[in-house]
């Protein structure tokens, strides 16, 4: 146990507090309302604030020594005496401020009145003479315009109205008229409309008669009255400079003084300038000693006063006027400024004050616990721990106690251990069960195995283990035995190099989740299936976490589990391991979500870096509260905070910590409104451009606008959308530029929303600007014509262009295909004289060859004396024989294709027997043929056949044709010579059965140089001449020639010679 463990190690020791008592319960330790102060440094024109007014628009007017200021929430306005100028302020010396039900303003100045119109700037002023209005004395103390639209000035030589035909003030009331004194301070209008009129020595009321109908001399008496108000509860109240405050009952005139007494609950002061109701029914009452609110039921005074120490104290002890606004923030105007605040104080707030010990002992608060004797642990940043009871507030540190440091990080506890993680180690105090105020205290450091000294969290989870978050690691304490256990192992499980703990948490179904600080994201852990999942943002996965800096994890009533991160809430779909969003843009005040707290209603409460967000998960709506609310600051911090499960949340912040009753929180219902201040055209000021036609070239349009929600006004929001855009844009500017603007209609909205969530009522403003001449409708009319026009022409010229684009288009490309043919045909053609003059070479080479080996075979005989016999003689000279022809016949070949080429060639006809020719012909070749096991057959249709012919030439057309077939014709195949008498005409043909000829070489067998080969068969031989010779023969014979063949069937060459032909 960790008792003896305490006992071993010799660190067991008591410590008893017994500090100043503090008999003040929770609330009572600091309950002060914030104050936001309003200085010259703002912009304020001079610090002595005497008088405010809100006017129907929702400015703020402020009077001062030095000038008017007209305030929007963001920037201040001055209105100032100018001598130059007509059109100025009668004085700087602002003495009060008011609305007529026309919207005109009128101003009490100490020289006289201003009368001012906001739509035209328009001013005009009225002084004691005659010219100038008539007003009985310059020195204008308050101006009043009543419900019926009287003008009343309280004077220093009495009360004064204004003549509205004639444009002048007259006397109506002094001191000959029953008035207690000439000086009067203020005139002011009750519910009923009677006028009650306050003098340096004593009050009267007046009737809508204007009839004095009470003095109050034997109650107010002489008293020095500065000003009245009516509460509107049936009272009005009556405040003296020296006599304190009076309250006269109108149902039945009873009069009640408060003043200043000895007792704390008595009023602040006698010297009473002021007072206002809020709307908590509470009488807010300015004096010269700060301000003092007043309780009706029990009859006392609550007084706040200026702390210099403090920032968001009353600005300055002596202050002078008040003003409820619209939303219900209580504007106290002071000699050194404006303080506001919100009478709506929702928060507790504890804080350490300057020399009272009976405070907490520093404000940087980092820890919150609250025990099951209900004592509040509150740990310190640089101040140790506070401990506070219902009655006590006692401090631990190192120097009163074993506390290993006073820089307290987080702080938890079960039972009857309280464990405070620092910035040296964890200390764990176990109370007495005897004593309250007894405790034993043991530390642990990195020595007894935590990661690192500098502890970031703690938690305490259903197995009775603490887990203990540091900057270097993460370790588990066994509490019973005192066992501590390095779990870091972790994160390089994991992949994390980011081992700085910022949160720890166990699940309701026992999953825990470890919160990385830095960037590492967020770990899961299943201990019953040892499973270990890592969540990281990407960027590409909206569904991912939103940041991998993780701040604060908890779950709702549902069991979903809530991650803080800094970059706002993101809830876990379990079922899908999928992140939904909370940011700014959604509603949440900051995006630096430090603690989540679920209340009993399952709403979620958040602390941030802008103050406390309150979503309703159900509606999906936010509510936001800020340092006007009652917040120790807007900034809190990690982790500081505690639900103690009986209706009351904890959260510290560097100011302290505020205590959250979620059942007295007041929600304003105000509704804001937006008002369009003016309007810049081109730079121009403009008063309303509503409806205006504007020119084409008057396109940049700047549009000032505010709301009279004075709350907050530094993080107001707007929403604004042009057109009806299905998207409302937002913006933090009170301002909107809308620039180059194209001609047409437009119709700008723009609304705000209250921290509380509640929207405004969207204004808008519509606007037309006029297209230029030459884009009005006529002359569009025109355009569009002229286009029309324009088109048909054009596509009339171009449908002629596309003709005739399209006719040359199909010459050049007639002339490109028929200069694609030659380029092929010549590429053919080069390749097949290549060919050809390789087949020459060949054919002449192998003749040669021959006549040069016979020729060196007889030399070879003659040198060694070799007799050869005639037959072996006769036999080389055949041979040389043949060779010699062939080689003649080769070389008369191309002799006589160059004559034909060069058309040197003749033919000289004579009459010649053309059947005859033939077949002596075919029967001259029918040895050679049948030698090679060819049959050759010759037939014909007729004896004999008479033509005009060159008997040589044809007779070297039929060996042609007959030797071709002869080299294509397999053995065992057939030749057949065909003759038919066509009358005038005479057909051969050449007929074989050998391999056959393509389509393709069909059309180009009788080109030069071309020789048909089979790509299955080898080359027969041959100079490729003879086919083209053969051609070229009979054409000049007036005949022609042409093939007829079936590939594998074989080939027939058909001769058609004319009978007659001319030479």
């Amino acid at each position: 146990m960790l008792v003896s463990r305490m006992k071993l190690r010799g660190l067991f020791f008591l410590i008893m507090f017994l500090f100043i008592r503090c008999d003040v319960s929770y609330a009572d330790i600091d309950s002060s309302i914030k104050f936001n102060n309003i200085t010259i440094e703002d912009g304020l024109s001079q610090s002595t604030v005497g008088n405010m007014y809100q006017d129907s628009r929702g400015y703020i007017w402020i009077g001062t020594e030095d000038g008017l200021n007209r305030y929007n929430g963001k920037e201040f306005k001055h209105y100032k005496n100018d001598k130059y100028r007509e059109n100025s302020l009668i004085s700087n010396y602002i003495r009060g401020v008011t609305e007529d039900t026309n919207g005109i303003m009128w101003i009490a100045t100490l020289e006289g009145i201003s009368r001012m119109n906001l739509d035209t700037d328009e001013i005009r002023n009225y002084s004691e003479k005659e010219d100038k209005g008539n007003l009985s004395n310059n020195n204008v103390c308050n101006v009043l315009a009543t419900k019926d639209n009287r003008i009343f000035a309280a004077t220093e030589d009495g009360l004064n109205l204004y003549d509205e035909k004639n444009e002048k003030f007259y006397r109506i009331l002094d001191k000959e008229n029953e008035l207690p004194s000439q000086y009067i301070y203020s005139v002011k209008e009750d519910s009923r409309g009677f006028i009650w009129v306050s003098t340096d020595e004593g009050v009267v009321e007046v009737d809508k008669e204007l009839n004095i109908v009470n003095k109050y001399e034997d109650t107010v008496g002489k008293a020095d009255v500065y000003t009245t108000y009516d509460d509107s509860k049936g009272y009005v109240w009556v405040c003296t400079l020296d006599k304190g405050l009076f309250r006269i009952n109108l149902n039945n005139g009873n009069v009640d003084n408060y003043k200043k007494t000895e007792d704390e609950h008595s009023i602040s002061s006698s010297n009473v300038r002021d007072a206002v109701l809020d709307a908590n029914g509470k009488l807010w009452v300015a004096t010269n000693k700060g301000i003092s609110k007043f309780d009706y039921e029990k009859e006392i005074f609550t007084n706040y006063n200026d702390e210099p120490y403090e920032k968001d104290s009353l600005i300055d002890e002596k202050t002078d006027c008040l003003l409820k606004d619209n939303s219900g923030l209580i504007w106290v105007g002071t000699y050194s400024g404006i303080s506001v605040f919100n009478p709506n104080n929702n928060f507790y707030h504890f804080k350490s004050k300057l020399h009272d010990k009976n405070s907490l002992s520093g404000n940087m608060v980092n820890g919150i616990y609250k025990d099951n004797d209900k004592t509040l642990w509150v740990g310190t940043n640089k101040n140790g721990l506070n401990i506070i009871t219902k009655d006590k507030i006692r401090h631990l540190n190192p120097k009163n106690s074993k506390l290993i440091s006073d820089s307290i990080q987080d702080i938890t506890g079960v039972d009857n251990y309280i464990f405070a993680g620092t910035d040296k180690g964890l200390s764990i105090i176990e109370k007495d069960d005897s004593n309250n105020f007894i405790y034993n205290i043991t530390n642990y450091t990195d020595k007894d195995g935590l990661p690192s000294n500098r502890i970031r969290s703690l938690f305490v989870d259903s197995k009775g283990y603490l887990w203990i978050g540091t900057n270097k690691g993460l370790a588990i304490l066994d509490i019973k035995s005192g066992q501590v256990s390095d779990i870091t192992y972790i994160f390089d499980k994991m992949g994390v190099d980011d081992k700085n703990v910022g949160a720890v948490y166990e699940d309701s179904n026992g999953n825990y989740y470890i919160g990385c600080f830095l960037h590492g994201g967020l770990i899961k852990i299943n201990p019953h299936t040892k499973e270990y999942k890592l969540y990281k943002n990407n960027d590409d996965d909206n569904d991912s976490i939103s940041n991998n800096s993780i701040r604060y994890i908890t779950e709702d009533l549902d069991g979903n589990i809530l991650v803080g991160t800094s970059h706002g809430l993101n809830v876990i779909d379990l079922n899908t391991n999928k992140f939904i969003h909370y940011t700014e843009n959604d509603g949440l005040i900051n995006n630096t979500v430090y603690g989540i707290l679920v209340d009993e209603h399952n709403d979620i409460w958040m602390s941030t870096n802008g103050g406390i967000s309150k979503l309703s998960m159900s509606q999906g709506t936010f509510k936001n509260f800020t340092v006007g609310d009652g917040l120790q600051s807007n900034e809190f911090n990690g982790r500081s905070c505690f639900n103690s499960n009986d209706g009351h949340l904890y959260f510290g912040g560097i100011n302290g910590f505020n205590i959250i009753n979620i059942n007295d929180i007041e929600i304003s219902v105000f509704q804001p409104k937006i008002i369009f201040e003016n309007f810049e055209v081109n730079g121009i000021e403009k008063k309303d451009i509503s409806n205006m036609n504007l020119n084409y070239n008057e396109n940049n349009i700047k549009i000032n606008f505010f709301t009279d929600d004075y709350r907050n006004t530094k993080i107001t929001k707007y929403y604004y959308r042009l057109n009806d855009e299905d998207k409302w844009n937002v913006t933090d500017h009170n301002s909107l530029v809308l620039v180059n603007l194209a001609p047409g209609k437009y119709n700008l909205e723009i609304k705000t929303m209250t921290q509380h969530g509640v929207a405004s009522e969207v204004n808008c403003v519509s606007f037309n600007i006029n297209a230029p001449i030459w884009l009005s409708k006529y002359a569009i009319c025109v355009y569009f014509l002229s286009i029309i026009i324009y088109v048909y022409v054009s596509i009339n010229r171009v449908k002629r262009m596309d003709k005739l684009v399209d006719i040359r288009t199909g010459e050049l490309r007639k002339e490109m295909e028929k200069n694609e043919q030659l380029f092929n045909k010549v590429l053919k053609l080069e390749k097949s004289k290549n060919n050809y003059f390789v087949n020459l070479s060949h054919e002449l080479r192998t003749p040669l060859n021959v006549l040069s080996s016979i020729n060196q075979l007889i030399n070879s005989c003659l040198k060694s004396d070799t007799i050869l016999t005639a037959e072996k003689l006769m036999y080389y000279m055949d041979i040389m024989n043949r060779n010699c022809n062939r080689l003649l016949n080769l070389i008369n070949n191309l002799i006589d294709y160059t004559k034909i080429e060069n058309n040197n060639y003749i033919v000289i006809k004579q009459e010649t027997d053309i059947v005859y020719l033939v077949e002596e012909t075919v029967l001259d070749m029918k040895d050679y043929i049948e030698e090679k096991g060819i049959e050759v057959i010759f037939d014909t249709d007729i004896e004999e056949k008479s033509i005009q012919c060159n008997k040589l030439d044809i007779e070297r057309c039929i060996i042609n044709l007959v030797n071709n077939a002869t080299k294509f014709t397999p053995e065992g195949g057939l030749i057949q010579v065909l003759i038919y008498d066509l009358d005038d005409k005479v057909k051969i043909i050449v007929k074989d059965n050998g391999i056959g000829i393509s389509e393709e070489n069909q059309k180009i067998i009788f080109d030069r140089f071309h020789q048909v080969v089979d790509e299955t068969s080898e080359q027969k031989g041959g100079s490729g001449l003879g086919l083209t010779i053969t051609k070229q023969l009979i054409k000049l014979h007036g005949g022609e020639i042409y093939v007829e063949s079936e590939v594998g069937v074989g080939s027939e060459f058909i001769i058609i010679l004319p009978v007659n032909s001319e030479e």
